[in-house]
């Protein structure tokens, strides 16, 4: 097979798996906390079998994909009005409880269910330094360092906790992360917390950017393969000359 059918393919897959990771973006451009993903790619030599001699080897080369990674770059602070929402300024996520354990998240936006805990959009709780928040009925208040209040009564602290830098996280959806094997988050101090009650964290996702991107990497895609298309058909037109030439 013409070497160069393996280089196109590569594109094509690399620009795929591309497109899929700005779809993904866009469709949740509207998702506060949501952190957007990057694909990243390496160009080395073509593999094939058998190999290349060395003159073709250092012609050829092929696109694969090395990881998908989560940028957690932090999003626009956007101001709701609803008291128990919380945007967390510089470094943190907040600590819920899931049935599949203690995770992670930047998206503030909660609310008081019908027992009173402090919950998530979907129903996880949010955890204080002495675990889960209980608030009852009250006006709520929420203080720079994350202290709560109810009727001015002390209702507990949010849970913020830092990883390493990058985080060693793994998205689950819902905006909420696990953390990696062997990952240890570190609670943050009082002093180390500083959020905005009355605001949320949006997606750190530009819409526009986003669009443009979208349209460049699905017209390369097409590039590609307009390209294969026209290796098969000089492939198909060289069998047939042969053919006509025996």
């Amino acid at each position: 097979m013409n070497r160069g059918v393996y280089t196109v393919a590569s594109g094509g897959m690399a620009a795929l798996a591309r497109l899929e990771a700005v779809a993904q973006n866009l469709a949740n451009v509207g998702t506060p906390g949501y952190k957007a993903e990057r694909v990243l790619f390496r160009v080395r030599p073509l593999q094939v079998d058998p190999p290349l001699n060395p003159v073709l080897a250092e012609t050829a080369a092929q696109v694969t994909q090395v990881a998908t990674v989560r940028d957690f770059a932090p999003g626009p602070i956007r101001i709701s009005g609803n008291p128990l929402d919380v945007a967390i300024h510089g470094e943190g996520f907040f600590a819920v409880t899931t049935p599949r354990g203690e995770r992670y998240t930047r998206q503030g936006s909660f609310t008081r269910d019908p027992e009173g805990w402090l919950v998530t959009q979907h129903g996880e709780r949010v955890q204080g330094d002495g675990g889960d928040i209980r608030l009852g009925e009250g006006e709520v208040a929420i203080a720079d360092d994350g202290t709560l209040t109810v009727d001015g009564d002390p209702a507990g602290r949010l849970k913020l906790v830092s990883f390493r830098e990058p985080p060693a996280l793994v998205p689950e959806g819902n905006a909420l992360f696990a953390p990696a094997p062997a990952a240890a988050p570190e609670t943050l101090e009082s002093a180390q917390v500083h959020v905005q009650s009355g605001a949320v964290e949006a997606a750190n996702v530009d819409a526009v950017a986003s669009l443009i991107e979208l349209v460049d990497v699905a017209r390369g895609f097409e590039s590609y393969m307009h390209a294969l298309q026209r290796l098969d058909e000089v492939a198909q037109r060289s069998i047939t000359d042969v053919g006509r030439i025996g």
